[in-house]
C-alpha cells in the first residue's frame, strides 16, 4: 500500500486527438512485477486499495508527473496508468492521461499541475475502480471501465464550492476515497471549510457520471470535536469491520498539531479519539492481527537538534485505535534504524506498507528523498529508502534495510537532487517487489525503479527502472515518480 501524500478542471469538454490517450506499446521494460504465470489478484477493500480500473482482477498503478508539459503548456501535469497482469505491472499496457485527453474536463494550462492524486475506489457502483485527481483548484473523477480509465466528471468542489454545509469549499484541499458508510460504493472525504468554520466534508456515493454525489454532509469538527480543525485526511479500515475509517491531521483550538480518528458506519462518522497524523499517511497490518494500522510521516520533524523527519505508528483495533499496543515514533535516531537523524533528510516524506518478505506481516517502507550520502556534494539530497519489518509485536528495527541508487545492482547512481524515495509503493502481496520514485532523476524528468523482494527482503539484484518517455509520455522535466496510487 502506498502513501497518501498530500501537497497533493474546467467544466467544458472537447474532442481530443487519439494521440492524447496513448495506450503505450513500450517494450523497454515490459512486465515489472511477478514471475510469469504467478497471478496475484487485486484485493477488494473498504478504503479503495484495490485500484483495479479495468476490472480484470489485477491491481493497477498510477504514477504522477505533475510538471509535465502538455500541448506546449509548461507544468500542466499528467498521470500515467500502468495496468496489472498475471506477471505484475505491465508497462506495455500503459496509458497517459492529461487534460488534453478526450472526455477529461478542462484544457492543459501552464502551472496547473493537474494530476495530484486524491484516492481511488468504485465511486459510481459499476464494479470498476475510479481515480480521483485534482489540480490546484478542481477535483475530477476519471472513470474506470472494461478498457481502463476514460472520461471524467467533476466534483462540485474546489472553486465551485460555495462555502456552505451543502456545498463546502475545498480549494487546494486534501481528500481521499473509501466506503465510509458500508453501502458498497466509495465515498470522497475531504478537509473542508463551510459556514465560517472547518471540518470534514463527505461526498457520499454512488456518484453520477458528471461527478455529482448522492449527497454531501459536512461535519463541523470545531464545534463537535473540541475545536479541532482537520487539514489532511487518510482513509483506511482500522476497526477491521469492512467499513472505512478516516484518520485526520490538523490543529487543536490552541493551534497545536494533533489528529483524530473517525470511525465509519451506516449511522455516520463517530469520533474515536486522537492519534498522530501529519503530511503523509498510509495503512497496513504490521502485526498481522486483522486490523489495519495507521502510519504517518513528517519530513520536518525529528530530534530537536536535527529535524530530519519522523514516522508515527498507531496500531488498529476493534474500536479503531488499539488499547493493547502503544503507538510508536521512529526517526533515524531510533535505536536500530539505519542512518543519522540529520537536518532536511525528510525521512517519512513517503510511506508504504506491504509484505516484502512473505512472512505474512506488513513491512514499513520509508522514503527519505533528501537524504545525502557520504559524498556531501555529489550525493546532496540524492535520497534513500528504509525498510523496517513487521512482526507479532508490530514494526521492528531487526533486519532493517537501506536502499539507494548506489546499492549493488540498482540502476543508475546516487547523484545530487535525484530525490530517490520521493514515492514508494509495495506491489500487491509484496511478491511483485517495491517501486521507488525519484522525481529529480535526469534533471527533474523523473524515474521509477522496481526492486525485487524475496524471503530475505528487498534486493537490488534484478532491479529495473523506467521513465515516462518509455511509456510514450511527455518529455522534459515532468517530475515523473513524484507520487503513486495505492
Amino acid at each position: 500500500m502506498t502513501t497518501r501524500a498530500r501537497t497533493r478542471a474546467h467544466t467544458h469538454l472537447r474532442v481530443r486527438s487519439a494521440a492524447a490517450v496513448a495506450l503505450s506499446a513500450a517494450t523497454v521494460l515490459g512486465v515489472i512485477g511477478l514471475a510469469p504465470g504467478t497471478a496475484v489478484a487485486a484485493p477488494a477493500a473498504a478504503d479503495g486499495t484495490s485500484s483495479d480500473f479495468n476490472g480484470d482482477g489485477f491491481a493497477d498503478l498510477v504514477i504522477t508527473a505533475p510538471t509535465a508539459t502538455v500541448d506546449g503548456a509548461r507544468h500542466a501535469g499528467a498521470v500515467t496508468v500502468v495496468y496489472g497482469s498475471t506477471g505484475g505491472y505491465d508497462t506495455t499496457h500503459s496509458q497517459i492521461i492529461t487534460q488534453a485527453t478526450e472526455g477529461v474536463p478542462g484544457d492543459p494550462a501552464a502551472e496547473r499541475r493537474w494530476g495530484l492524486l486524491g484516492g481511488n475506489g468504485d465511486l459510481n457502483g459499476d464494479g470498476y475502480d475510479d481515480l480521483l485527481i485534482r489540480d490546484l483548484s478542481h477535483w475530477s473523477v476519471v472513470w474506470g471501465g472494461a478498457n481502463g480509465l476514460s472520461g471524467a466528471g467533476q466534483l462540485p468542489a474546489g472553486e465551485s464550492g460555495e462555502g456552505t454545509a451543502t456545498s463546502p469549499w475545498l480549494f487546494n484541499s486534501i481528500a481521499d476515497a473509501g466506503d465510509v458508510d458500508g453501502d458498497g460504493t466509495a465515498d470522497v472525504v475531504a478537509a473542508a471549510h463551510a459556514d465560517g468554520t472547518w471540518g470534514l466534508a463527505v461526498y457520499y456515493g454512488p456518484f453520477d457520471r458528471t461527478g455529482a454525489p448522492a449527497r454531501i454532509e459536512f461535519r463541523d469538527t470545531v464545534t463537535k470535536d473540541a475545536g479541532y480543525a482537520p487539514g489532511v485526511v487518510f482513509v483506511g479500515d482500522m476497526t477491521g469491520d469492512g467499513v472505512a475509517d478516516i484518520a485526520t491531521g490538523g490543529n487543536a483550538r490552541d493551534f497545536t498539531a494533533t489528529g483524530r480518528l473517525y470511525v465509519g458506519s451506516a449511522a455516520g462518522l463517530a469520533d474515536a479519539g486522537t492519534l498522530k497524523a501529519t503530511g503523509t499517511g498510509t495503512f497496513g497490518d504490521l502485526d498481522h492481527d486483522g486490523y489495519q494500522d495507521f502510519v504517518s510521516g513528517n519530513g520536518d520533524a525529528g530530534t530537536a537538534a536535527a529535524p530530519g523527519g519522523a514516522v508515527y505508528v498507531t496500531y488498529g483495533g476493534p474500536k479503531g485505535i488499539s488499547t493493547t499496543r502503544a503507538p510508536r515514533t521512529l526517526t533515524q535516531a531510533t535505536r536500530g534504524v539505519p542512518g543519522i537523524d540529520e537536518k532536511n533528510d525528510r525521512f517519512g516524506d513517503s510511506l508504504a506498507v506491504g509484505d516484502t518478505n512473505g512472512d505474512g506481516y506488513g513491512d514499513l517502507v520509508i522514503g527519505a528523498p533528501w537524504e545525502t550520502g557520504g559524498d556531501a556534494e555529489g550525493t546532496f539530497r540524492a535520497g534513500a529508502v528504509t525498510v523496517l519489518r513487521g512482526g507479532p509485536n508490530g514494526v521492528t528495527t531487526a533486519g532493517a534495510q537501506v536502499i539507494t541508487q548506489n546499492t549493488s545492482s540498482v540502476p543508475s547512481t546516487s547523484e545530487a537532487m535525484d530525490h530517490f524515495g520521493a514515492a514508494v509503493h509495495v506491489a500487491v502481496g509484496g511478491a511483485g517487489g517495491i517501486l521507488v520514485g525519484g522525481n529529480g532523476e535526469d534533471g527533474w524528468k523523473g524515474r521509477v525503479w522496481r526492486l525485487p523482494t524475496s524471503a530475505s527482503g528487498v534486493t537490488g539484484a534484478g532491479s529495473t527502472s523506467f521513465n515516462i518517455g518509455a511509456l510514450s509520455g511527455p518529455t522534459g522535466a515532468a517530475h515523473f515518480g513524484e507520487d503513486f496510487s495505492r
